[in-house]
């Protein structure tokens, strides 16, 4: 399961609404507790344990992405190249 296709399920909103940019600021839905909802189903859908410091600097979809890049997630090649060259 994709990232977009993840953080639309938990919001429960269409994921081509979803943007690189989208936050809690910018997303209908997105507020504290779907937050963190959101980063639970991260961590198991990926496979990943995210560390206080790392939760911190978790605001928008670009920001997750890269911390599963670091931890050598694979996401979809498409989205992976298109950061890396942002």
């Amino acid at each position: 399961m994709q990232l977009y296709n993840l953080v639309g399920k938990v919001l429960g909103v269409d994921p081509s609404t979803l943007t690189e940019d989208s936050s809690a600021h910018n997303t209908p839905r997105w507020d504290s507790l779907r937050h963190i909802e959101i980063l639970f189903a991260v961590e198991s859908v990926f496979h990943v344990r995210f560390t206080m410091p790392e939760i911190s600097g978790l605001r928008e979809l670009s920001d997750i992405r890269r911390l599963l890049l670091a931890k050598h997630v694979k996401l979809d090649s498409a989205s992976e190249d298109q950061l890396l060259s942002a």
